[in-house]
């Protein structure tokens, strides 16, 4: 899990990204919620991190997998 106040680079395949926002910092979490696996239909309960960019300043919610640590 991404302590609040760490760096993160964002995944190549989000939204953001493609915007140009590529890096921000951890400001919070969300609620969990059930994800459902697109290829497994496996569901589980992940937390969705709020990351502040870098480039606009939007807060943004990432599933933890589309963040890396800096």
């Amino acid at each position: 899990m991404y302590k609040i106040g760490e760096r993160v680079a964002v995944h190549a395949a989000t939204d953001a990204w493609m915007r140009g926002d590529r890096y921000g910092e951890v400001v919070g979490y969300g609620r969990a919620r059930d994800y459902i696996d697109r290829y497994t239909r496996e569901v589980s309960k992940v937390r969705p991190v709020r990351v502040r960019l870098d480039k606009s300043g939007r807060v943004v919610r990432f599933h933890p997998e589309n963040l890396f640590p800096c």
